[in-house]
């Protein structure tokens, strides 16, 4: 296991309460009572106004209660304030604790009391109420945050009762609860942390306290003491605060020291970078995304050789240095593969298996760097090319990749700009009937010519846009371009639909129905003529309800959907019957394998797709072989350079009545 003694370390524990401290959180709770009564006695007069909108008096009677024990309470903390026995007697401590505990939940009672009573009323003072009460309870986090038992009564009182009160028998109740109680359970946690650093501060303030004793009393030893604080002080700020390990602060002051070139010293950074740590996060909370991370810590820990340095770097990032050794390089890929295969184990959290995966790259000392801020910038260049290839690998660093990272930088200042100007262009690659060979519809494809860099790759740049959020903009911008070609695509004998790819990011907003309602209504293209193109991450998405809603309405007009390069990854069946769906398009991977494991992915998708009533489409078609033997299978629509690839001038084709078949596949001939 990697040790880190130069480093330091810090290991404390709390075996009890001393009678100081207690003492100092309780006049810590009284010195809160002033401001928490009047922030009440505001709060009180609100709810009195809002209660009453419908001429009731008992909100005045509820407030005029409300006062009378705002008044006892703030007497009773000046009482406190007197009482000058609470410090070394522990019979009176306990007695005045109890008494504000008492003031606490009489307090919390009667803000509950009117939630028996709303029922009644309408329900934007019902949720307004509600309101009320959460922020009083999350205000209650800090202020009462001296006191960990009464806290968690009072912040329970006043969120579990009235949520189940005012929502248990509404019209979407269910929801109001499981919000009211998330909400609950996450002032629970922040009253406790709230709690432990108010704890965690008297006791060092009480500590500071005894030191400046000591200093007046005694003046031996005071040099050594001096020294223990300021290397408590030296490792806190050093070491990070869930895993113990050393930060990015520390390593750097560990790497001046163990790495220096005109020693003719070498080493070795491995960055660190968990995969999938996100969705864990998002979907168990963090809480358990805490416990991975330091379950993690601990597994790559016991992979690492004594003299390995191991720091958390921030979020789910780690990094290693090695020190030289005679085989350095194969070391490291040794360790790094090691470490990879730790990670890639299954977590157990509370009976559920989270699956994780390690992605790592890896520079050398000082062939690739000098500097020890650049080191591990080349090693994190690195775990970013991993990233972009697949994830759960090990690269070495490499001059190119600084180069991609500054293309990718300059594109993806240039991608906003250029879907303003203009510069991104929609081509049109014909999709035919495989029955007839008629033209079916056109998939709108962007094109970028960059006016300095040139014409940059779709899978580029619309990859991107993905990760830059720029994928609403410029789909909003081809599907307008696309609508308004196809709607001059008309002849006595044809008009061919237009289909567009849509990201699953489009589909989750809320207005994105409503904007492609206006660009249909603005281009004057009938909606039965629009296919929209979705690819499957839709049924892993997170926002399911949303997407399914904005499917429902565009479909309600008569736009179609399908599912883009079926069968390449996640599908959950249960959701493909549960969304508007009207056809799948098989990948072009499964397309030109047809002679292999390909044919079965295409029956497979075709037996599924007769089941329930769906299309299909065969991208990639690059032959007649290829065409003849989707036919025989049963695809209803093929798309490929053998009929076609995407030409700008796709509308004046159509206009013109030149509609390829399948006997002049000539018309469309490959370009590059």
């Amino acid at each position: 296991m990697a040790t880190n003694p130069s480093l330091g370390s810090d290991a404390s524990s709390v075996t009890g309460l001393p009678d100081a401290v207690a003492n100092q959180l309780l006049h810590f709770a009284y010195a809160n009572l002033t401001p928490m009564l009047g922030m009440s006695a505001l709060a009180g007069l609100g709810g009195a106004l809002i209660l009453s909108q419908d001429g009731a008096t008992w909100p005045w009677l509820w407030y005029a209660a409300m006062l009378a024990l705002t008044s006892l309470r703030f007497l009773g903390g000046r009482r406190f304030q007197r009482d000058i026995t609470v410090e070394g007697d522990r019979n009176s401590r306990r007695r005045w604790r109890r008494q504000y505990a008492l003031g606490l939940y009489a307090s919390a009672s009667l803000w509950i009391a009117p939630a028996f009573l709303v029922a009644h009323l309408p329900s934007t003072i019902e949720y307004t109420y509600t309101i009320m009460l959460s922020a009083l309870a999350a205000g209650g986090t800090g202020i009462v945050a001296a006191l960990l038992r009464e806290g968690r009564v009072y912040i329970g009182m006043m969120l579990g009762p009235p949520t189940l009160l005012l929502f248990w028998q509404a019209d979407g109740g269910e929801v109001m609860i499981a919000l009211g109680f998330a909400f609950l359970l996450v002032m629970l946690v922040v009253h406790a942390r709230n709690h432990a650093i108010l704890r965690k501060s008297v006791e060092l303030q009480l500590q500071n306290t005894s030191l400046v004793q000591d200093l007046r009393s005694l003046n031996t030893g005071l040099e050594s003491k001096v020294a223990e604080r300021t290397q408590a002080l030296l490792d806190a700020a050093n070491h990070d605060s869930l895993t113990g390990l050393p930060n990015r602060r520390g390593l750097i002051a560990w790497m001046q020291v163990h790495l220096d070139a005109a020693r003719n010293q070498t080493g070795a950074v491995l960055f660190l970078d968990l995969d999938r740590f996100k969705q864990v996060n998002d979907a168990m909370g963090h809480d358990v995304g805490d416990r991975v991370l330091l379950i993690a810590s601990q597994r790559l820990a016991e992979q690492l050789p004594a003299n390995a340095v191991l720091t958390r770097w921030g979020g789910d990032e780690f990094v290693v240095v090695l020190e030289g050794s005679k085989n350095l390089q194969a070391t490291a890929h040794q360790i790094a593969h090691k470490l990879v295969h730790a990670i890639g184990q299954p977590f157990d959290m509370e009976g559920q298996t989270v699956s994780l995966g390690l992605s790592v790259g890896v520079s050398f000392f000082p062939t690739d760097a000098v500097d020890h801020q650049n080191l591990i910038l080349a090693a994190d260049l690195a775990v970013a090319e991993v990233k972009r290839n697949g994830r759960g690998q090990v690269f070495d660093y490499c001059d190119s990749y600084s180069a991609t990272q500054k293309r990718r930088f300059d594109l993806s200042r240039a991608l906003g700009a250029a879907v303003d100007a203009g510069e991104l262009q929609v081509h049109f690659q014909p999709v035919v009937t495989a029955s007839t060979g008629m033209v079916h519809a056109y998939e709108a494809l962007a094109r970028w010519q960059h006016p300095e860099l040139g014409p940059i790759s779709p899978d580029e740049f619309i990859r991107l846009a993905e990760e830059t959020d720029r994928i609403v903009s410029l789909g909003d911008s081809v599907l307008r371009q696309a609508c308004a070609a196809a709607a001059s695509w008309t002849t006595p004998t044809s008009a061919p639909k237009v289909a567009v790819n849509v990201s699953v990011k489009q589909l989750r907003e809320e207005g994105f129905a409503l904007r492609v309602m206006q660009i249909l209504t603005q281009t004057g293209l009938p909606a039965a003529r629009l296919e929209l193109e979705v690819t499957e991450s839709l049924f892993a998405d997170a926002h399911v309800r949303t997407t399914r809603d904005t499917m429902e309405s565009l479909c309600a007009i008569g736009v179609s959907f399908l599912i883009d390069d079926f069968g390449t990854g996640y599908s959950s069946l249960s959701r493909l019957q549960s969304l508007p769906l009207s056809a799948v398009k098989i990948d072009r991977s499964f397309t030109s394998d047809l002679g292999g494991r390909g044919a079965i992915i295409v029956e497979s998708t075709l037996m599924i797709a007769r089941r329930l009533g769906f299309s299909v489409v065969a991208e990639g078609v690059e032959t007649s072989e290829q065409a003849d033997a989707l036919r025989a299978m049963g695809v209803d629509f093929f798309q490929g350079y053998h009929f076609g690839g995407p030409l700008p001038a796709v509308a004046a084709l159509a206009t013109s009545g030149r509609t390829p078949v399948l006997s002049d596949p000539g018309i469309y001939q490959r370009t590059g």
